[in-house]
């Protein structure tokens, strides 16, 4: 992923604070190895804290909306921006989810994939249209999300 493409080093795991270590090693349990950005996260423990505390946070208020479609919507995301860290993450996370790799692969053509439901369809193209700073949400493309979506789940696709 990052290693090797960043000026600072990561920290050295054992010399952090025990609940930052714990943090580390489940993340090695979940995903084969610590979050690379929390290894820099924890060069200030607190920022780390505030960090992980405001992740479980969004996670938790995103129950509205499959979890399975956020890491799609979220890997989709980090395509558009160019975040290879992220679409690794996002795709790990979908496949332990259940998402297929077939449908991850197939994410970048999701408009013609018969993969895809129509909800999927209109949230990603909504994730598409606001990442995307030259499109809008027009208003065919957002009645479109209200068939459905209500106003919480929309919320939750930011």
């Amino acid at each position: 992923m990052l290693e090797g493409k960043t000026r600072i080093p990561p920290v050295d795991a054992e010399t952090l604070p025990d609940d930052l270590r714990e943090t580390l090693e489940e993340q090695r349990k979940l995903w084969g190895a610590p979050l690379y950005p929390y290894l820099f996260y924890a060069r200030h423990p607190a920022y780390f804290r505030a960090a992980k505390a405001m992740w479980a946070a969004l996670q938790e208020d995103a129950t509205r909306v499959p979890h399975t479609l956020r890491a799609l919507g979220n890997r989709r995301v980090a395509w558009s921006n160019g975040c290879e860290y992220c679409q690794d993450a996002h795709a790990a996370k979908g496949s332990k989810l259940g998402v297929s790799t077939e449908k991850i692969d197939a994410l970048n053509d999701y408009a013609r994939s018969p993969l895809f439901s129509e909800a999927e369809k209109v949230a990603i193209e909504y994730a598409d249209s606001i990442t995307d700073t030259h499109r809008d949400v027009d208003d065919e493309l957002f009645a479109r999300l209200q068939r459905h979506y209500d106003d919480t789940p929309l919320w939750s696709l930011r």
